[in-house]
């Protein structure tokens, strides 16, 4: 036996068998045992070398011949996924193709941009990967904090879960469910712009953090019945730094699943995660212990007879805290970066505000649900910085999938679809980079050439749920600020909202200074 620590051949074959197993199926989240297993595994070769190899006679030759056979065995690992990568891999082919074109600074719809994982920025291609009849599914990433927190709506890789359980947040979020929401949120609309107008003689208003309040305040609110009171404070709870500092490492691992898996498992680099799913657990737990007098989301999801939570709302209620939250807070913050950046564009949509209800001073929910060009200045945030950039990712099934333009993309590929990306094409919409809420109404429609290229919300079975809510919510606050106020950039031009938000699977913005002009005298 100890002759085999000796044998380079042994080890070489180790290394080209391990290769083999880790290429077949998903080690991803498994890769945590090497961290934890190796080091012991090593340790435990060193001793039984030592004991039962009479050619050696101390620790150290032990360690000599384990550490050479390991040098071998991953040298024969590392060497046989490289050629494998460049010679061999099911991808191969399709880089192949694009080989001359990608040469022309990425010039095309497909680019690899990891060793089973191509990014996919075709509209054509929407349908297929994101449809409501696409065989794709979701990949390995979606699993990474299963056995934490189970698998979340939106976490979900099983289609018959995620089919049952959408029903009851589609409860949740049906017509009856948004009416119930909506004096909840013309308070907390109210409080908003009670709130700005009290610092309307400042010379800069950090306009990013008060949308960042109003946004985690409904939130708390029709999610569970909980008020942060941050607007009335006008303070930061600690949930929105734990939101961002949690996301962040997605923004850096998060093509990575099997760092993420060892972050998740070992604590190193994850703190701030790992936190926040314990918080918004604990959030749970506390909302389970009470009646609401007013119904909330939970109240469709949770099983008030129960005695346990089961572990899958923990996941739940994570996906509520920064689904609910964020990516509103983001959307509406660049909103107001381009009024300010187009002040004719601003103009307009005061104008227009202004005759809806022009006798009420405050406009609600239902003041504004029909206003084209309202919604048009929303969509043109929501296309040119959509809350989740990279889109979400795809596996394709077993038998691949064809794209439109005739490229055969392989089994077990993992697909993004870049939003920013696709929103922001020429082909789908003409002048993409312009702000333009008309090419939404019937002024200018003829600016949208492509509208399946529109996908804030994701689109098929998997897109989001509480979109209607979402447009209700940002309807109401921008009609109102602009009903009240006239904005315009403090300081730096909105600069810091450019050069400091980054995309951490939902986008995360940097601070937005503004001066606020009362147009009205309250």
């Amino acid at each position: 036996m100890a002759d085999l620590f000796r044998s380079k051949a042994v080890a070489a074959a180790l290394g080209l068998l391990t290769h083999f197993v880790a290429n077949s199926g998903e080690w991803d989240h498994h890769a945590h045992l090497l961290v934890s297993g190796g080091p012991l595994l090593f340790g435990a070769l060193v001793a039984f070398e030592y004991v039962a190899d009479p050619l050696v006679g101390s620790y150290s030759q032990a360690f000599q011949v384990v550490a050479t056979a390991a040098a071998v065995y991953l040298g024969t690992l590392t060497a046989s996924i490289i050629i494998y990568r460049a010679y061999f891999h099911r991808l191969g082919k399709v880089l192949e193709t694009l080989t001359p074109i990608v040469k022309q600074q990425y010039n095309t719809d497909i680019v690899r941009t990891g060793p089973r994982e191509l990014s996919v920025a075709s509209a054509e291609a929407i349908p297929l990967i994101y449809g409501p009849m696409s065989k794709c599914r979701k990949g390995v990433w979606y699993s990474g904090s299963y056995h934490i927190e189970g698998a979340s709506l939106q976490s979900t890789r099983n289609h018959q879960d995620h089919r049952e359980r959408r029903k009851a947040w589609d409860r949740a979020f049906n017509a009856k469910a948004l009416r119930d929401y909506e004096p909840r949120l013309n308070r907390h609309t109210r409080v908003f712009v009670d709130k700005l107008k009290e610092h309307v003689k400042e010379s800069s208003v950090r306009i990013s953090s008060w949308i960042g309040f109003y946004a985690f305040d409904v939130m708390g609110d029709i999610g569970y019945n909980r008020g942060f009171g941050m607007l009335e404070k006008g303070e930061e709870d600690e949930m929105i730094e734990l939101v961002h500092k949690s996301m962040a490492p997605l923004s850096i691992f998060g093509h990575i699943p099997w760092i993420v898996g060892i972050m998740l498992r070992t604590s190193f680099g994850a703190k701030d995660l790992l936190n926040f799913m314990k918080l918004t657990q604990d959030i749970l737990m506390e909302r389970k212990k009470i009646t609401p007098t007013e119904p909330d989301v939970f109240s469709h999801l949770i099983d008030e007879t129960a005695e346990e939570i089961p572990k899958q709302l923990n996941a739940d209620s994570r996906l509520m805290m920064v689904a609910g939250s964020d990516t509103t807070h983001a959307t509406l913050t660049w909103l107001i970066w381009e009024l300010c950046t187009h002040k004719d564009a601003q103009a307009k949509l005061c104008k227009i505000t202004d005759d809806l209800v022009p006798e009420k001073s405050f406009l609600d929910v239902d003041d504004v649900k029909d206003c084209p060009h309202l919604d048009g200045a929303i969509n043109e945030s929501l296309r040119l910085h959509p809350a989740v950039p990279s889109g979400v990712m795809r596996e394709t099934p077993a038998a691949g999938i064809t794209l439109p333009d005739g490229t055969y993309i392989p089994s077990e590929t993992t697909i993004w679809m870049p939003i920013h990306t696709i929103q922001r094409d020429g082909r789908s919409f003409s002048e993409p980079l312009k702000f333009m809420p008309e090419r939404w109404t019937d002024e200018a429609p003829e600016y949208v050439k492509d509208k399946r290229a529109f996908i804030p919300f994701s689109a098929g079975v998997y897109n989001c749920v509480g979109q209607k809510l979402a447009m209700m919510e940002m309807r109401v606050v921008v009609a109102n600020l602009m009903r009240w106020f006239e904005i315009d950039f403090a300081g730096d031009m909105g600069e810091a909202v450019v050069k400091k938000s980054r995309d951490a699977f939902t986008l995360s913005v940097g601070a937005l200074d503004v001066k606020l002009t009362p147009r009205y005298k309250s």
